[in-house]
């Protein structure tokens, strides 16, 4: 299976459209993407198969979960999407900058901590979409592997992957109280 397969899928689709809509005022990209197609494929695909390897599952079974869950839990993964999408993590102390650049260095990607801490034009595409749908997987089917996942893929301190995952429960517990 290859990301055109996933773009494609409806449940996807609808809900990417759905999230789109609430969130025109950000910078949402008005097609799928906004990047050069056969190196953000390379990089969705390197993302699943990383939650997979984390998840001890193959690439394959993540991807057919991540059409499940969209279709079984539509309204959750947009409302879900929408609420990282306008919330800002309330993390207890400050970020280092391998962990705001997932583990990139300064030199390596060229923008000062605080130009990379305020920047507000990261542009949102169907990839922010897998994303928190693989966050969603492993919140609800693999939870255990999660913090593990959160320190060495996207770097984050334990006491950060710590509030990260609490973060992400309340806002859950919050949709499902309304």
């Amino acid at each position: 299976m290859n990301i055109e397969d996933i773009i494609k899928n409806e449940d996807i689709l609808e809900c990417w459209k759905e999230i789109q809509k609430y969130n025109s005022d950000k910078n949402i990209s008005k097609g799928i993407f906004e990047y050069d197609i056969e190196e953000y494929y390379t990089f969705l695909l390197d993302e699943i198969t990383e939650a997979s390897q984390y998840m001890n599952m193959s690439s394959e079974t993540l991807i057919n979960l991540m059409f499940s869950f969209a279709k079984d839990n539509k309204l959750l993964v947009i409302n879900f999407s929408n609420e990282r999408l306008n919330k800002k993590i309330p993390f207890s102390s400050q970020l280092s900058y391998e962990e705001m650049s997932t583990g990139y260095t300064e030199e390596e990607i060229g923008i000062s901590y605080q130009d990379l801490e305020n920047e507000t034009n990261a542009i949102i595409d169907i990839g922010t979409l897998f994303s928190y749908l693989i966050d969603l997987i492993f919140l609800f089917k693999e939870a255990k592997h999660y913090m593990k996942y959160l320190i060495e893929k996207s770097f984050l301190s334990e006491i950060h992957a710590k509030e990260f995952i609490e973060y992400e429960k309340n806002i859950i517990e919050n949709l499902y109280s309304k």
